[in-house]
């Protein structure tokens, strides 16, 4: 078992390896187009960064299941895993939000990085509102994944979309950040329409829908691993029965009427 445990280690480290190329693939991917954008031209590998991005969230999936293989069989290396293997994730999601803000919207990123005093009123005006667009546009993104996320039908794949899910509502709670600095302006929604008015709180409800999704999997998963000891244990029992030795030459018959009784 210590055996079969290790060989899961060893791959779990050389699979977050490759998962780690293939983000620094995308990321560098994503710089290289974000500078053309700031220099005023479309981007050349949007396909290849979603096509990257792709590949490492399958990658992540599974390496989340051998982690909890691991944790299952009480590894001492299991914790340590699963710490690697979710800031894969957080920087599988940084980077994807940061793809979905400047690179899917066609935003340079120059117009959300000055600050808002040191440009004129009407460049001003119209950054801040590509700005709320852009975190409209995240937030409606979001709020449509975690619609459709999955519960998992099993004790891997509910620990795996836990720890995806994780990774996703720290990704939430960050943005808030990002909403109190494009509502720096006191007057930014009178100047900016409907957009200013429905960025006053824009990321409260994907933000809500997170907090109760993981509420709710963080449930599912303590009842999950509830009923899996269980049925470790039945299955435990039943192997122990159906390989019992039940002819009267088995002199622990008596012990074994006992434990019934």
């Amino acid at each position: 078992r210590l055996e079969r445990l290790q060989r899961i280690v060893s791959k779990l480290q050389m699979e977050s390896g490759l998962c780690e190329e293939q983000l620094n693939q995308a990321d560098t991917l994503l710089q290289s187009d974000v500078r053309l954008l700031n220099a005023g031209k479309p981007p050349q590998k949007a396909a290849e960064i979603e096509r990257d991005l792709d590949k490492a969230d399958a990658m992540i999936r599974l390496l989340f299941n051998d982690v909890q293989t691991l944790k299952d069989g009480r590894h001492p290396q299991g914790e340590q895993m699963y710490r690697r293997v979710y800031r894969l994730h957080e920087r599988l999601v940084a980077i994807r939000t940061e793809y979905n803000l400047r690179l899917k919207s066609g935003a340079p990123a120059a117009a959300v990085t000055v600050p808002l005093g040191q440009r004129p009123r009407q460049e001003l005006d119209e950054a801040t509102l590509r700005y709320l667009q852009d975190l409209l546009a995240w937030v409606e993104e979001n709020q449509r994944r975690l619609a459709a996320a999955e519960w998992g039908v099993d004790l891997p794949t509910v620990e795996s979309h836990l720890g995806s899910h994780r990774g996703l509502h720290h990704s939430i709670e960050e943005f808030r950040t990002k909403i109190e600095r494009a509502r720096a302006d006191e007057d930014m929604g009178e100047r900016c329409g409907e957009e200013g008015a429905e960025a006053a709180h824009p990321c409260a409800r994907p933000q809500n829908s997170s907090k109760s999704r993981l509420r709710h999997l963080e449930s599912l998963h303590g009842f999950v691993s509830a009923a899996t000891k269980e049925l470790m244990w039945l299955n435990e029992k039943e192997e122990e029965e159906v390989n019992f030795d039940w002819s009267d030459r088995n002199p622990n018959m008596t012990a074994k009427k006992e434990n019934y009784s």
